[in-house]
Formats: structure tokens, C-alpha cells, sequence
């Protein structure tokens, strides 16, 4: 009898514990909602902050006034790696739809499904005219190989807009695992870059100088048309007319050939003192490749353009010198005849150097490598006050040719010793920022100094250029067919099929000089992504196997023994 009342006694006491802890569990719960509807919070527990959106995008993001619809073609059978891409995409649009979930909408999408091969190669073709880039994926094993296209991009519309967004940057890269892993470091940006190129209201201004030889509207036709996205473009012939920058927020000086007079360098100099931004494409030698079409040398001299004042007041000098890089592009070269077909070869041509800085500043960070045509070197120089920073510059196994230099085409069938190439990282694009002084201090008379309509300063207002000592970065290769010109991509070869990153530097160059906001700044964010060894996973496959297979399961078996066991012993106990 005393034993029933006891256990009775000590049931009721477990009934009113759980009862408790079922209260108790229930309140936090509902304190944890009140706190969540009182205030917006998210807690980022990575080391790397990768589910943490920059304040830039968070703005942007918050004053959406549609919605703004992804289409991702990221579906269906997919490789580990492209699983991993998905996966992020799915999160970061998540996370966008945290900040304004009204106006985020995305569907995913996989673009073989209910296609036969005829209609599916229609759509393919329908994707590509659209911008997107496909990617082929090779599996190989002992046994066999497959491959198949796989689409790691995404169409973005707004309103009655719409513009491509591709993940992953083809080229010269091969290694799957750092190009996705590239790709997760620029998802943020790629994804708020499609959202602000569909939601400018108001674009900037931004001119092409002409009237020195510089690149015309055919050279630069590609990267014209991608800057449209972003900017209104204009090509202005300065004219000696003191107004003809105005209302300007950048120019870019593309390659010229000739020299630059003292009206057009001031209304340069002015428009610069005012705040207005330069991207200096600035050839440091007179050299083309057309000279040796017709014979096996030619004659590099300097590039005389009345600008070396101006660059060297405002923290640069290029030199009239060319540089030649161990890692350069390969160029074709006709090697004899058969019949009436030409044959080519192709060797690495020393003159144009390969450039890359995948770790560097956000300019050009995962960048495919840029190709160069008889690059300078450049020097930073006088003003320690403005900010110097060096985006580019060649390998450690480079060489300095001084001008005037003899250019043989027998160097391609050369094999240099090392001690050759006795250079190393010598710059080649530079980006200046701060309060610049103006060249023509203490070289202009009073009454132009001083007169209100002209509006002379000699101390700048903050700005930001960029210095390239290439003017050919910016020309897209074209061919004539059927009477009519048809130009490539720019940082696209047409005859090695490369794709370079010229014009994903270009259009950086532009957004970082022109973007107050600073979203390319994104660009920055680094992943760590822990890769494994493959090496060391083919050695222990087996292993690995078993690990997972059995693993799971004798863990259940064996928490499933210990249960039992501290039941029978709390039995024994009671």
C-alpha cells in the first residue's frame, strides 16, 4: 500500500515536471517570435560571413519598387560541384528575399526537361542569343567518359527588362573546383550587378575622346555595347571648347597616336579638377603588328603624345619601353603551303604578355587572365598624398626592352635562357585616387586664373583614374564578311578561340570610377571552401565507402544498446 501511494505520489511529480518543461518550452518559443516581429535580426555563424549581404546590396535591395524575376537554369542532374553552385544561389536569393520579399521572386529551372534533341537545341540557341554561356562538364573514370552541357546562369527581368547573368567566367581556366569556387566569391556581386543594371533610372554620362588617333566606334563596338547597361555613351572631340566635358562623370582616353595640344590637355586637366573620372589607356610606344604582316622586323619608337606632364603630376609616368613577359598569348604563324591552304602554327608571342591578379583588388580579382599588345612599364611617382594602387602588373619572368628596339619575329622560334627574362612585376595598370593638383599651377597667367567663367582650380576635388599603358586593351578583333564588318567579343581571339578577360576589366575599370556606391567592392569577399585531396580519396575509396555506408548504421545499433542499458539500470535503481 505504501509502495502504490509512493510510486502514485512520484508519477504525479513527473506529470507536473513535464508539464513544465512543456510550458517553459512553449514560452521561449513564442518569446523568440514576439522578438522576431519586434525586430529584423539574422545571425551569421560563418567564419567568412558568406550569408552576411554588403549594406550596398541591403540598400538597393530595400528600394525595389517591382518585382525583379530570376530564371536559373541550375536543375535537374547535376555534378557535385554545380550541386554546390545551385545550393548557393538558392541561398543568397533567399537571403535577398529577407531584406525585400514583395519584390524577389525565382524559379529554377532545368532546360532539358520535356525537350526532344531538335527543340532542345532551338532553346540552346535561344539561351546563348540571350547572353547565357553554357559549360561543358567532363566526367571521367577508368571505365568510360561522359560529357554534357550544363547551364550555370540565370535571365533576370524587370519590368519589361531583361539581362543575362553567367556564374561562372569561361577562358583559359580549367580546374572545375576554382572555377566554382570564383563563383561563389562573386555571387553577391553578379546577382546585385543584374539588379542595378536593370534599375538604373538615370545613367551617368560617359564619353569616348576623339581627335588624337585614338580607337574608333568600330575598335571599341563591343565594349560599348556592354557599357549601354550601365552608362549613356558618347564620343566627343574636345576641340579646344571649354565646355565640351561638361556634364560628364567620366571619360576614357582609348590609344592615341598623336599629340594632345595645351587647350585640350586643360579642358582634361579642368574636367579632372572638378571631380570628373579618367580610365587612361595609354600607349607608351608606337608599335603594331600590321608592320610585320609584310616583313620579319620592325621598329618600336616612343609614343610622343604631350600627356607625360600631366600623368607624371598626377602620380605616374609611363615609359617609352616595351615589356616583354615569359607568360604571354599565343599568336598564329604561317609555317608554309600546302596546296593553296596556308599552315599555321602557333608559338607565345613575348611582346604580348598574359596578365592576371586573381587575389588582387576587386577590379580585377577572378579575372581571366588579360591580354596585352606591346605593353609599357609604369612607374608611380611624386604626389604621396594621392592613393597609388597597383591592379596589374607582369610574371617574374619579364624583360624591359628600351626604345628604339628592333621587334623580330625570329624571337617566336627562339628558346630565351631564363636569365633572359630578368625582370619582375613590372606595373602595367595602375589606379590613383585622392585630391589631385593641376598641372598648369603657376603656368597660367592671372586673367585666365581668375576669370569666373572658366572657373580655374589648381587643388582637385576627390576623384579617381585609372592608368593602363596599353591602348589595344580596349580594340575587339573584327573580320569583313560579305561586305559588311562583324566584330567579336572584345578579350575574344579569333584565332585561338581564348576568351581573355579584357572586357570584364574594362567594364570593372568604369564601375569602380564611376560607382559612388562602391558595389564592386563586393568583389572583395573571399570563401575559404575546404577542397579534398583527390589523391588521397581515390587511395581510400573503399574505406570511405564503408565509413559511410556502415558507419550511420552500427551508431544507431550502438546508441540503441546504451539506451537499453540505462533503462534496465534506472529500473533497478526505482
Amino acid at each position: 500500500m505504501v509502495i502504490a501511494m509512493s510510486n502514485n505520489k512520484n508519477q504525479a511529480q513527473n506529470r507536473k515536471r513535464s508539464l513544465l518543461r512543456l510550458l517553459g518550452g512553449l514560452a521561449i518559443i513564442l518569446i523568440l517570435n514576439l522578438a522576431g516581429t519586434l525586430g529584423f535580426f539574422r545571425l551569421d555563424l560563418t567564419q567568412e560571413k558568406r550569408y552576411t549581404l554588403s549594406e550596398n546590396t541591403r540598400e538597393l535591395l530595400r528600394s525595389l519598387d517591382d518585382i525583379v524575376y530570376f530564371k536559373i537554369y541550375l536543375e535537374g542532374e547535376l555534378p557535385a560541384s554545380y550541386k554546390k553552385l545551385q545550393n548557393s544561389v538558392h541561398e543568397m536569393l533567399d537571403e535577398f528575399r529577407a531584406y525585400n520579399k514583395s519584390n524577389i521572386e525565382y524559379e529554377f529551372i532545368d532546360p532539358s526537361e520535356g525537350r526532344d534533341k531538335r527543340t532542345l537545341n532551338d532553346f540552346y540557341n535561344e539561351l546563348v542569343e540571350k547572353g547565357l554561356q553554357p559549360a561543358v562538364d567532363r566526367q571521367q573514370s577508368s571505365t568510360s567518359s561522359e560529357q554534357r552541357v550544363i547551364w550555370p546562369c540565370a535571365l533576370v527581368t524587370y519590368k519589361t527588362r531583361e539581362t543575362p547573368v553567367n556564374f561562372i567566367q569561361t577562358g583559359q581556366k580549367t580546374d572545375k573546383e576554382v572555377l566554382i569556387n570564383e563563383s561563389l566569391e562573386s555571387l553577391e556581386f553578379n546577382l546585385i550587378d543584374a539588379i542595378r543594371r536593370l534599375t538604373i533610372r538615370e545613367k551617368p554620362a560617359i564619353a569616348f575622346i576623339d581627335g588624337h588617333g585614338e580607337a574608333d566606334a568600330m575598335q571599341t563596338e563591343d565594349i560599348t555595347r556592354s557599357l549601354t547597361d550601365y552608362y549613356t555613351i558618347k564620343r566627343i572631340k574636345i576641340n579646344q571648347k571649354l565646355d565640351a566635358l561638361n556634364d560628364l562623370k567620366a571619360i576614357i582616353i582609348a590609344g592615341p597616336d598623336s599629340a594632345y595640344n595645351e587647350k585640350d590637355k586643360f579642358i582634361i586637366d579642368q574636367f579632372i579638377m572638378k571631380g570628373g573620372r579618367v580610365l587612361w589607356l595609354i600607349d607608351g610606344t608606337a608599335t603594331n603588328m600590321d608592320s610585320l604582316q609584310s616583313r620579319a622586323e620592325t621598329v618600336a619608337i616612343a609614343n610622343e603624345l604631350n600627356l607625360e606632364d600631366m600623368l607624371f603630376k598626377y602620380g605616374v609616368r609611363i615609359n617609352n619601353n616595351l615589356v616583354l613577359d615569359m607568360n604571354s598569348c599565343p599568336i598564329p604563324v604561317k609555317t608554309g603551303q600546302v596546296g593553296d591552304q596556308p599552315q599555321f602554327e602557333y608559338y607565345n608571342w613575348y611582346y604580348f604578355p598574359s596578365i592576371s591578379n586573381p587575389d588582387g583588388h576587386p577590379i580585377v580579382k577572378n579575372l581571366n587572365a588579360i591580354r596585352f599588345e606591346f605593353v609599357s612599364g609604369i612607374d608611380t611617382v611624386g604626389n604621396s598624398s594621392i592613393k597609388k594602387t597597383v591592379l596589374l602588373s607582369t610574371s617574374s619572368s619579364s624583360r624591359i626592352l628600351n626604345t628604339p628596339a628592333i621587334i623580330s619575329l625570329n624571337v617566336l622560334t627562339e628558346q630565351p635562357s631564363k636569365e633572359y627574362f630578368n625582370k619582375s612585376k613590372i606595373p602595367v595598370a595602375v589606379l590613383l585616387e585622392g585630391n589631385f593638383n593641376s598641372v598648369f599651377a603657376n603656368r597660367i597667367p592671372p586673367e585666365i586664373a581668375e576669370d569666373k567663367e572658366i572657373g580655374y582650380r589648381e587643388l582637385g576635388e576627390k576623384t579617381r583614374m585609372i592608368v593602363v599603358s596599353d591602348g589595344d586593351i580596349i580594340r575587339n578583333q573584327f573580320v569583313m564578311r560579305n561586305g559588311q564588318y562583324l566584330t567579336y567579343p572584345l578579350g575574344y581571339d579569333r584565332y585561338t578561340g581564348i576568351n581573355y578577360g579584357n572586357k570584364d576589366f574594362i567594364l570593372n575599370c568604369m564601375n569602380y570610377l564611376v560607382d559612388d556606391s562602391n558595389l564592386l567592392s563586393i568583389r572583395s569577399r573571399e570563401l575559404k571552401i575546404r577542397l579534398l585531396d583527390k589523391s588521397l580519396v581515390a587511395s581510400n575509396k573503399l574505406r570511405i565507402q564503408l565509413t559511410n555506408v556502415l558507419g550511420p548504421v552500427f551508431s544507431i545499433i550502438a546508441f540503441g544498446f546504451l539506451l537499453m542499458f540505462f533503462r534496465k539500470l534506472k529500473t533497478r535503481k526505482g
